[in-house]
C-alpha cells in the first residue's frame, strides 16, 4: 500500500443536495491532493420507473397494441399505462436536472485543476446504479453524500447505505466537513484494520494530518485479568503505531462497546474522518458492517471511509 498510488480514479454520486455539494468539496480536496481523476454521476430515478409501478397497467387494445405489458391482475384497473405523459415529463425533467447537477460538479472539479468526466443514467434504484458502475468502470474510491434529498445533511440516507453495504470497492461517506487535519483509525490488530491503517497513513501524509489510533476493548470478550487485557490492547496499539512514519500519531485505549466509543472519540478529538475496516477480530467479526461499522456510518458526525 505504501509505494502504490491510492485513488487514481474517484466516482462521486451527484444529486444536487446539500449532502452532495459537501461530498463535491471533499471529493476535491483529495483528488487535489491525489492528483485523480473523478467522474461525476447523475442517476434519473422516479417512482413511476419502477416494476412494480408498471405491471398494472391497463389491459386495452390500444395500450396492449402500443407494446404495453399486459395487466398482471385483470380484477384490478390502474389507468397507469407503462409509458405516461406524466412519466416521460418527469424522465425529462431528470435529465435535464442532472445535467444542472453535473454541469455545476465539473466546474467545482476542472476549477481545481481536476481532471474530470460524467455519466447521467437512467435506473429505478439510484445505489443499485453506483454500485454497478463501481463494478464496470475502473474506480479506487466511491464517494456518497451522506443523506439527501430525503434525509437532513447528517442522516445516513438510503443510497448512502446500500452502496456503504455492497460496493465492492472503498466507499467514502462525506459528513459536515470539506477537509481533512485529523484522523481517526479503529484498530484490532486484524488484517483488515492493518489495510485501514495503511489507507489512512497515506491519506495523513498527502493532506498533511494527524492521525489517532483507538483500541476499544470489549470486557465481556475478554476472560482474563485487567491488567494483562490492558496489556493486549496497549500491544495492539504500539504495533499499529510503528507502521506509522512521518506523521504525528496519538494512541487511545479505550473500553467498552466499540462502536459508541468510535463516535464520541471522533467528536471528542473533532476529527474530520474516520478510516476503518468493515471486518475485524472477535467472535461474530466485531467491525462486519451491520454491527460496529454500521453503528459508526449512522452516528458519527465526521467523513467515514470504508476499507475492504
Amino acid at each position: 500500500m505504501e509505494d502504490k498510488q491510492i485513488f487514481k480514479h474517484i466516482l462521486i454520486g451527484v444529486d444536487g443536495s446539500i449532502p452532495s455539494d459537501v461530498a463535491q468539496e471533499l471529493t476535491a480536496f483529495v483528488a487535489k491532493k491525489f492528483k485523480s481523476e473523478v467522474t461525476a454521476m447523475n442517476i434519473v430515478a422516479h417512482e413511476l420507473m419502477h416494476p412494480q409501478l408498471q405491471r398494472f397497467s391497463p389491459e386495452t387494445p390500444e395500450i396492449v397494441g402500443a407494446g404495453a405489458r399486459p395487466q398482471a391482475m385483470p380484477w384490478v384497473r390502474v389507468d397507469l399505462p407503462t409509458s405516461t405523459p406524466l412519466s416521460n415529463e418527469l424522465t425529462v425533467w431528470g435529465h435535464q436536472k442532472g445535467e444542472e447537477v453535473i454541469s455545476e460538479a465539473l466546474e467545482l472539479f476542472r476549477s481545481e485543476g481536476i481532471a474530470a468526466d460524467h455519466k447521467l443514467i437512467e435506473h429505478v434504484d439510484p445505489a443499485e446504479a453506483i454500485t454497478k458502475e463501481t463494478e464496470t468502470g475502473n474506480y479506487d474510491l466511491v464517494v456518497v453524500g451522506r443523506g439527501g434529498k430525503e434525509k437532513q445533511a447528517l442522516r445516513l440516507g438510503s443510497v448512502a447505505k446500500k452502496v456503504a453495504h455492497y460496493a465492492k470497492i472503498p466507499v467514502l461517506l462525506a459528513g459536515k466537513k470539506t477537509e481533512v487535519t485529523k484522523i481517526l483509525v479503529p484498530t484490532d490488530g486484524s488484517e483488515n484494520s492493518e489495510k485501514a491503517l495503511r489507507y489512512a497513513i497515506q491519506l495523513a501524509k498527502k493532506l498533511e494530518a494527524t492521525v489517532t489510533l483507538l483500541h476499544v476493548q470489549e470486557s465481556h470478550l475478554f476472560r482474563m485479568k485487567p491488567q494483562a487485557s490492558k496489556e493486549i490492547g496497549t500491544r495492539i496499539l504500539s504495533k499499529a503505531a510503528e507502521q506509522v512514519k512521518g506523521v504525528q500519531v496519538d494512541q487511545k485505549l479505550e473500553a467498552g462497546h466499540p462502536g459508541d466509543l468510535i463516535v464520541r472519540t471522533a467528536k471528542d478529538q473533532n476529527c474530520d474522518l474516520i478510516v476503518m475496516g468493515t471486518k475485524g477480530l472477535g467472535a461474530v467479526t466485531r467491525f462486519l458492517l451491520g454491527s460496529v461499522s454500521d453503528h459508526v456510518i449512522h452516528h458519527a458526525d465526521c467523513a467515514v471511509l470504508l476499507t475492504r
